[in-house]
């Protein structure tokens, strides 16, 4: 049996057809839910629906703000990337959503998982740090500028997302950002996107490395691109040695998941760095959990049944 051989036959539609299929889902999909998001976030707030559409604004200006835009996230999200994933897969390529590989697994691999996402974070954030400083030949100044404002935009949301007022807005960080959006995420870009990816190109690196590509556009945070990128990279190759779609979901989980809660701990004055400030993680260190990811990941590989093809 070769690596091929474990996904079922898919329809016959040229690649780039069922990409701009998937991609029209999902836009629609984030219409409808972002839509009724934003009416749930008018009737939390007050806020007037017209000015709820631009949300960012007035994230100061009414009552209960953090409570309506975490209920726009938790509505808006997965119903963009789960409802498109399960209609797509279910409706248009006719497959058991099972075909995308979710297995039982136990503890010790969960702790290796999370580890593993752990361990990787020193050397992701040399690359942070390098991509913030990035900048654009003079000709390409305009795309500068608003990849600027749309960084400021979103770094201006996750600051508020991240500013804890109580352990229940902590609680409900935890299910809206590292719950639903690695469930979310996950099903999309590694479940579908990956999968169709391998089944075209037949080559897995060319298929973890494009879904990792996207995955990391859709979030629109230019200067910080390559490092969900090489983020994503690392859930595409879980994915694929484990076959083991929850493994990459947990692994989202705890990446968004400890991010939260250092910054929760460091404003509840628990802890003194800053998880945010990338420039405190010494070179020494980054290289050191480089070498720790390479060997983890390295045990993953040694475990999967493709280790051959590979």
């Amino acid at each position: 049996m070769t690596e091929f051989d474990t996904f079922r036959p898919q329809t016959e539609r040229p690649f780039i057809a069922k990409l701009l299929i998937l991609a029209g889902l999902t836009l629609i999909c984030l219409f409808i839910g972002s839509t009724i998001g934003l009416f749930a976030l008018s009737a939390i707030t007050g806020m007037p629906f017209t000015e709820a559409a631009n949300f960012q604004q007035h994230l100061n200006d009414y009552p209960n703000t953090y409570l309506g835009i975490m209920v726009l996230q938790m509505i808006s999200t997965p119903m963009a990337f789960i409802g498109a994933s399960f209609f797509y897969w279910s409706v248009i390529e006719k497959q058991s959503i099972q075909a995308l590989s979710f297995q039982a697994t136990n503890l010790q691999v969960l702790m290796l998982v999370a580890i593993l996402v752990i361990g990787f974070m020193p050397f992701d954030a040399i690359f942070i740090e390098l991509n913030q400083k990035m900048q654009l030949p003079a000709s390409m100044k305009g795309v500068e500028e608003w990849m600027k404002n749309s960084e400021k935009s979103m770094g201006g949301l996750t600051k508020f997302m991240t500013n804890f007022k109580s352990p229940a807005q902590f609680a409900l960080a935890i299910f809206v950002v590292a719950v639903l959006a690695g469930v979310s995420e996950e099903l999309l870009f590694r479940g579908v996107l990956q999968n169709l990816a391998l089944k075209t190109f037949k080559n897995p690196h060319i298929a973890i490395w494009f879904a990792a590509f996207w995955f990391s556009f859709i979030h629109f945070q230019f200067f910080g691109f390559i490092p969900r990128m090489l983020l994503g990279a690392m859930f595409g190759y879980l994915y694929y040695w484990t076959q083991n779609l929850w493994l990459s979901m947990f692994a989202h989980f705890v990446n968004n998941g400890f991010t939260l809660l250092m910054a929760y701990l460091y404003q509840m004055k628990v802890i003194k760095a800053d998880i945010e400030q990338t420039d405190s993680v010494p070179v020494g260190f980054a290289l050191a959990s480089c070498l720790f990811t390479v060997l983890l990941l390295r045990w993953f590989w040694q475990h999967s049944i493709y280790r051959s093809d590979d």
